[in-house]
């Protein structure tokens, strides 16, 4: 395929899935029904509980850069701004969810809002800048990558030397999955690999000193109280949503224990270095 028709295919895909997003997982109104449960600001497992748990990793301090992969509405570059004083860009495909995260940033201390920078842009097709940034931190978003090699190469590039990554994103177990997962995996067109594989990919792109950690257990952890969480506040969602969305969200939820329960799906969390 010549090079002009590649790009073209590449971002025909790219303004497909930003449209499907937009339209349907990451609808405004389905955004605002996962904050619930996750957290004001939040989109990603754990919400501020895990943000806390992984930055404390990453030896982040005041003037650092950090690229945030799927910024979604900006809880962890609001997190990182405040509590280690780093400038965040924000990147993510859904427009809405960048249009959530500008909203929430006009209400931020100066502090934080002259921080942080939130922009649509596609991570596959985006230009890089070279040595960079001292971080690049993505949250449970790389699932709908299926090229991974080519991004992680240009998350590589991006980097300053001794520059750090970590990513969290959701897996598939070692075992010949279940009908009723691959049917999951297919309805989201998510590309999935398992946590050990994951790493493996980190480690061709270039990056050394790759941590592969299976935090299934953690997963499991946080759904049960995000679980907890959402039947205290029951009868406030049902009033701003429907009792057919609290159960729809409750249910899904569920479904997520069970799936890591059978050893279908797992959460994963990485870590490397660009020597």
């Amino acid at each position: 395929m010549p090079p002009d028709s590649a790009m073209e295919e590449a971002a025909s895909k790219s303004v497909k899935l930003q449209k499907w997003l937009d339209q349907n997982q990451y609808a405004t109104k389905g955004i605002l029904k996962y904050e619930r449960i996750f957290g004001k600001t939040y989109v990603s497992v754990g919400g501020e509980t895990t943000t806390s748990e992984f930055t404390e990793m990453l030896g982040l301090h005041s003037g650092m850069k950090v690229l945030d992969i799927g910024c979604g509405i900006g809880g962890s570059a609001f997190y990182m701004a405040r509590r280690y004083l780093v400038d965040v860009l924000g990147i993510d495909l859904s427009s809405n969810m960048i249009g959530l995260a500008q909203d929430y940033r006009t209400g931020m201390e100066p502090a934080v809002k002259h921080r942080v920078q939130f922009y649509v842009e596609d991570a596959v097709e985006m230009q890089y800048p070279v040595s960079f940034y001292d971080v690049v931190y993505s949250r449970d978003t790389i699932l709908h990558i299926s090229d991974k090699l080519g991004l992680f190469k240009r998350f590589f590039t991006t980097l300053k030397p001794g520059g750090r990554i970590l990513i969290s994103d959701y897996c598939r177990g070692e075992q010949a999955p279940s009908q009723r997962f691959e049917e999951y995996v297919a309805s989201r067109d998510y590309h999935l690999h398992t946590v050990k594989d994951y790493g493996t990919i980190l480690e061709n792109a270039g990056f050394t000193q790759v941590k592969a950690v299976d935090m299934t257990d953690k997963m499991v952890e946080m759904l049960k109280k995000e679980l907890q969480t959402f039947e205290n506040i029951k009868d406030a969602f049902i009033d701003e949503f429907s009792e057919e969305d609290f159960e729809n969200i409750k249910q899904g939820w569920l479904d997520k224990v069970v799936r890591c329960g059978e050893g279908d799906q797992k959460w994963g969390m990485f870590t490397g270095v660009k020597q």
